[in-house]
């Protein structure tokens, strides 16, 4: 009986937290969607192009990385064409930038918008969310380019209808690691060090310019227990592939996203507090 009520409290407690993280998603959606546009403004302001730079960050962006894969690295998968490598390319960096900049903004975002916070009232979990919102934008601009080289490419898969739903669970899933994020980067100074390693990291472990198969076996629990791993496989999947992905992946896609946005929620919230009297 003793556990069955913890569980009980557990779940109350997960519960509680999403509805008030979501509610408050719903309420304040019309200024987290102002407050994002007043960010990229603010992001480019004063700077020749302006705006452009939009699409142009992006484009430029995916241009070095591709630079470093074909060229440098002198990457190749039999059977592709050298528009099929890019675009294999693209479906896996593309997510991973928006993961990249969302989590390493996400470590200061309390901390350099504080002044917010205390002078404008403005609710304290949306500063994370406009991070993640923010990045997400820039995906959105590299994905219509990604979008635009498949169709060039004439390889347009009809699981595409299945993106939305990709990408909405890598939102659930920012927005949980910048809440966690962000609340441990005015707890710990050093957060943002380890994240900017991290990421690092991360890229030369996941399979953005190579497949999994080509990793020896004794290494591929690396890729297995990497979660960029399954995030890449289901962009690929509804862009590339041409098949919905397993359902090991997915399901383990969507645990991993909505796990981490509950677990988000309920840090959160159990450090909020604190976080508002941070001076």
């Amino acid at each position: 009986m003793r556990a069955l009520r913890k569980v009980q409290h557990v779940w109350a407690v997960l519960a509680g937290a999403v509805y008030q993280m979501s509610s408050l998603l719903l309420r304040y959606r019309k200024i987290l969607w102002a407050t994002t546009r007043v960010e990229m403004k603010k992001r480019y302001a004063g700077s020749a192009f302006g705006m452009v730079w939009v699409f142009l960050y992006p484009a430029l962006l995916l241009s070095v990385y591709l630079f470093v894969y074909t060229v440098i690295f002198g990457m190749r998968f039999p059977g592709f064409s050298q528009l099929d490598y890019v675009i294999y390319v693209f479906c896996g960096l593309i997510p991973y930038l928006g993961f990249v900049e969302a989590v390493t903004a996400s470590c200061v975002a309390v901390k350099q918008n504080i002044h917010l916070i205390k002078n404008v009232m403005l609710p304290i979990e949306l500063i994370p969310m406009r991070v993640v919102v923010v990045s997400i934008v820039t995906q959105l601009v590299s994905m219509v380019i990604l979008l635009i080289l498949i169709m060039l490419n004439g390889s347009v898969s009809p699981y595409i209808v299945g993106l939305p739903l990709v990408l909405g669970l890598q939102v659930l899933a920012l927005w949980g690691l910048a809440w966690m994020l962000s609340a441990l980067g005015v707890l710990l100074l050093d957060v943002s060090y380890f994240a900017n390693l991290f990421v690092l990291l991360l890229m030369f472990v996941s399979p953005i310019g190579f497949k999994p198969e080509m990793i020896p076996d004794s290494f591929s629990f690396m890729v297995y227990l990497n979660p960029i791993y399954y995030m890449t496989e289901m962009f690929r999947a509804t862009m590339l592939y041409g098949n919905w992905p397993t359902v090991k992946v997915f399901t383990i896609y969507a645990v991993l996203c909505l796990g981490t946005f509950v677990l988000g929620s309920v840090f959160f919230l159990r450090f909020k507090d604190y976080l508002t009297d941070y001076e």
